[in-house]
């Protein structure tokens, strides 16, 4: 290799990246300049400081930060060859990309069922005495926040993809309001035999409930378990657990249209 040196100006017609970017990446300590001059703080860099260059405006396009950059750029400098490292980079890629897929997937399954909550805005049902049919559910039960299910049901989600099967649902395997210990289970309907991986599937029983559909924000039920419970105590029947939610129309702006319909199961 020659001993030219390189102006910074050059080396960014050269590799594409920013006079700013070659700074920055001089300030994170990824890419010095193998010359400074002392009079005049002039940056000189050497082709080989600009193939490392080109290095980094390949993972920067892949869309790495430069915390993974820094991390690549370690196992290089330990011997690790470049092939190996964006192999690495690509799995992961990878990986990423069928994750979104699923989530798209699951969403479609989603947006089918507005056409479900649709109907119920037009037309409200009344409060109904059913049978909940037996449904294979991937499930996740744990205690706190029922705002956990923001981050608990995407997972979900995502990870069951093509083999949703309805409406998520929430569990609440006590009857009374907790601020930060609930006890969840947070269910995701699957198609029959339907098994998807990284999850735990359960075979939820058939139960009777009397159900209705609540129309507004997830802090504003407590009106329509008021209702279902006095239905069960005039019939003089003893409420159960668990109370179920299921989610018929989310993500919506505004709150009042959110559909939620509760099912309150008796002795």
């Amino acid at each position: 290799m020659s001993g030219l040196l390189y102006a910074i100006g050059e080396v960014s017609r050269i590799t594409g990246l920013s006079v700013k970017a070659l700074r920055l990446y001089q300030e994170k300590g990824l890419l010095e300049p193998s010359r400074v001059d002392p009079s005049t703080h002039y940056r000189y860099y050497t082709e080989r400081d600009i193939t490392l260059a080109h290095t980094l405006r390949a993972l920067r396009d892949l869309g790495l930060s430069l915390e993974e950059i820094r991390g690549v750029l370690a196992e290089l400098d330990q011997g690790a060859s470049l092939t190996e490292q964006l192999a690495r980079v690509r799995a992961r890629l990878a990986e990423e990309a069928a994750s979104a897929q699923r989530s798209v997937l699951a969403l479609d399954t989603l947006l089918r069922n507005q056409a479900q909550a649709e109907a119920y805005l037009r037309a409200p049902p009344p409060l109904l005495e059913r049978w909940l049919p037996a449904v294979r559910v991937a499930l996740h039960r744990a205690r706190g926040r029922y705002s956990d299910a923001s981050v608990v049901f995407p997972r979900l989600l995502a990870t069951c993809g093509p083999h949703i099967a309805g409406a998520p649902f929430c569990l609440l395997h006590e009857a009374e309001y907790r601020e930060d210990d609930a006890d969840l289970s947070w269910c995701v309907p699957l198609a029959p035999g339907a098994t998807p991986e990284g999850v735990h599937v359960e075979e939820l029983p058939e139960v009777q409930v009397a159900t209705l559909v609540h129309s507004g924000p997830p802090d504003s039920v407590g009106p329509s378990w008021a209702r279902l419970f006095a239905h069960l105590h005039a019939k003089e029947r003893t409420p159960s657990v668990p109370l179920r939610e299921t989610y018929l129309r989310v993500g919506t702006t505004g709150g009042g249209s959110l559909l939620t319909e509760l099912a309150l199961p008796w002795e």
